[in-house]
């Protein structure tokens, strides 16, 4: 006797589509959540050091590659001029000849109108000497005052030189290394052309990557993740700054992150990877 062909409903096709089409989306999403994002590392810090002023260099201190600390001359302009308009403004600060005698003259002045005083309040001395003596002694108290503002100035002056001979020395406003010498000893600055040496700050990089605007929001500023380098090796990574502009044309947002780099461990300029 011949059976009826059953169908084992466990095997129904639309069964089978719904299960490749879940592995698939989990696929997917397993994708999407271990995606890396690629980008380099870059300099914390670059700058171009160079000078308002115009003249040749008479002294250039470094050389490519060298580590500079902050505050350290990199280069000296001519200041032979500076020097002497110092030495002149020092010499003219310090002059108190002409304090010292509008000084005497006022004590002097004061004596006379002090006794011319006493010689009055006894009837043996009349009014009208009594008040040019205190005319006088009014006229030197102004010589003296205007002696006093003389100096201000004279120091203010001196200040004044000073700036102007520190401003032919150019100095390293951080720490870094010299990248790159753009002038040599004997060279002029212009306005045209005022720089001296690139000076990069690399005991801390940026880590520079493009994050799809989908995915931006999770980062936040301070927050730790871990950077993969060309070589292999994963560092700690710190959000340092988070674009605001999505670029139309990517869909993607610029982001940050430092990385410590006390002992120049890491070079900038290396391609790196982000896990998002």
């Amino acid at each position: 006797m011949n059976h009826p062909l059953t169908v084992d409903l466990s095997f129904n096709p639309r069964h089978l589509i719904a299960l490749f089409l879940s592995l698939v989306a989990s696929v997917l999403i397993g994708s999407v959540a271990n995606a890396q994002v690629d980008g380099f590392t870059e300099p914390f810090r670059t700058i171009e050091l160079s000078s308002d002023e115009t003249g040749s260099i008479a002294e250039l201190k470094v050389k490519e590659g060298e580590a500079v600390a902050c505050e350290d001359v990199i280069a000296c302009l001519d200041t032979r001029v500076q020097e002497l308009q110092l030495e002149i403004a020092n010499q003219t600060a310090t002059n108190v000849s002409q304090m010292t005698a509008a000084q005497a003259t006022v004590e002097k002045r004061r004596t006379v109108a002090s006794r011319l005083r006493e010689l009055a309040s006894k009837g043996h001395a009349r009014d009208s000497e009594l008040m040019r003596a205190e005319l006088e002694l009014s006229i030197a108290e102004a010589k003296l005052l205007a002696a006093k503002e003389e100096k201000i100035v004279h120091e203010i002056e001196q200040r004044r030189a000073q700036v102007l001979l520190d401003r032919r020395r150019i100095k390293a406003p951080f720490d870094g290394v010299i990248a790159k010498v753009h002038r040599q000893e004997g060279e002029f600055l212009s306005p045209l052309r005022p720089e001296i040496a690139t000076l990069v700050q690399v005991d801390r990089l940026l880590a520079t990557f493009m994050i799809p605007s989908s995915q931006i929001r999770q980062f936040e500023i301070g927050t730790n993740y871990e950077i993969e380098l060309e070589n292999g090796q994963v560092v700690q990574g710190k959000v340092h700054r988070v674009g605001v502009l999505t670029d139309a044309q990517s869909g993607t947002v610029e982001l940050k992150l430092v990385i410590e780099n006390p002992n120049n461990k890491f070079r900038s300029g290396e391609i790196c990877s982000l896990k998002i």
